[in-house]
């Protein structure tokens, strides 16, 4: 299943990880974390999944959103979260939201897809 909204595609691939890829210059509010929560709990139902993020250039997030996604967390179907961060710059983020916000659930920032995918599937 893919669902493709102007900001990301959300698709759910065939080895049951959920890949969400952020489109270049998106910026992730409040309002599309809203957005992006209502596609995950369509594509998972009842169930938690593992899921993959990975974006195109120029992806930011502001620190309002930022702090709301502690609040979000509790709705979120992920069984474990996999961050994709091939520069610096995404990795700085990355890494200072799991500073900062703790996710309750397993989650990792990679540099390489693959390796991303190869640890989301010790939770399937």
């Amino acid at each position: 299943m893919t669902i493709e909204i102007d900001e990301a595609t959300i698709t759910e691939r065939k080895d049951g990880i959920v890949n969400v890829h952020f489109k270049e210059r998106v910026e992730i509010t409040i309002e599309l974390q809203g957005k992006l929560y209502d596609i995950y709990n369509e594509i998972c139902g009842d169930d938690k999944k593992p899921f993959l993020f990975t974006a195109s250039n120029y992806v930011s997030i502001n620190k309002e959103t930022r702090e709301h996604s502690i609040i979000m967390e509790a709705l979120y179907p992920g069984l474990a979260s996999a961050v994709v961060a091939p520069s610096i710059a995404y990795k700085l983020i990355a890494n200072f939201y799991l500073l900062i916000n703790k996710p309750k659930s397993p989650y990792k920032v990679f540099n390489e897809e693959e390796e991303a995918i190869e640890w989301l599937k010790t939770f399937l």
